[in-house]
């Protein structure tokens, strides 16, 4: 409180604007490092749930075709749209256990 007693009543604007050149400036905004990593993280959500969406619409039809469709297949092709299946499905469990790890 007794520091309130040395404050001058007044002050020129010439003072003011010296001191506030003096001043030592607040870092409140993000270097550039920051806005950066920023960007590449958005980026990199962006991409996991576009990789989510494309994901869940390859799995759907891959499980609508009918036998028709899969009957004109090798046994090879047919087991290979299996595991393609399989991996989608597994990397999109992996991709709900990132998200909620980020919660």
């Amino acid at each position: 409180m007794e520091d309130k007693k040395d404050l001058p009543q007044s002050i020129s604007h010439k003072k003011l604007s010296l001191f506030m050149a003096k001043a030592k400036k607040e870092n409140i905004t993000f270097s550039q490092t920051e806005q950066k990593e920023n960007i590449e993280l958005e980026e990199f959500l962006k991409s996991i749930d576009e990789f989510e969406k494309a994901s869940k619409k390859i799995i759907k039809k891959i499980s609508s075709k009918n036998e028709k469709f899969l009957s004109e297949k090798s046994t090879n092709s047919i087991i290979a749209l299996g595991a393609m299946e399989a991996h989608l499905n597994m990397a999109l469990q992996a991709i709900n256990i990132f998200k909620d790890d980020a919660k």
